[in-house]
């Protein structure tokens, strides 16, 4: 999503972390020793001059699908969060001062894209909805003969970040995320 939003990724320092060195095998049940991290936290510079920070873990406990964004800018902020995907957080430094703060605002009236298919104005889609989206967006974009986003560009991308991500944990310094060509 953010190389979707902010463009290339073009250096990443990274560290990573197994906490359960051993782990019981599913099929086997013995005890193995783990290949896979249980944490990861990366730094990262796009080709845009900005930076992002990225963390992940699989001991978020409490956290059942945590999946939140945010992005600040030198005026304004604004984050979402998919356990309430029909909200965007938003903050302007630019408001008056007495009105100044952080406003949720409730994404469902039908000017809002997608939202127009759907019920009235106020009530929400879940999750599984975005996928419908998905599908439509693929059906009119191959009808009309336009690229189709992801693209296996894209994935490339995305695999590079996460291969640079890989080797800074191990390296310990900042790695060049190739370009995709």
């Amino acid at each position: 999503m953010a190389l979707w939003l902010n463009g290339p990724i073009t250096e990443v320092t990274a560290m990573t972390e197994t906490f359960v060195k051993e782990r019981k095998h599913n099929l086997t049940g013995k005890v193995e020793p783990v290949g896979i991290d249980d944490a990861c936290a990366f730094l990262c510079r796009f080709a845009n001059g900005s930076m992002a920070t990225f963390e992940a873990t699989r001991y978020a406990r409490g956290h059942k699908a945590l999946f939140t964004l945010e992005v600040n800018g030198e005026h304004a902020s604004a984050g979402w969060d998919l356990h309430d995907l029909h909200r965007l957080e938003y903050f302007d430094h630019r408001d008056e001062g007495r009105l100044r703060g952080w406003k949720s605002v409730h994404i469902t009236d039908s000017d809002h894209p997608y939202m127009k298919n759907w019920w009235v104005p106020g009530l929400q889609i879940g999750y599984e909805h975005t996928f419908i989206h998905q599908v439509v967006d693929f059906l009119q974009a191959t009808g009309e003969n336009k690229p189709v986003s992801p693209t296996f560009a894209d994935g490339a991308a995305t695999d590079y970040v996460t291969d640079a991500v890989l080797k800074s944990a191990r390296t310990r310094q900042w790695e060049k995320v190739p370009a995709v060509r």
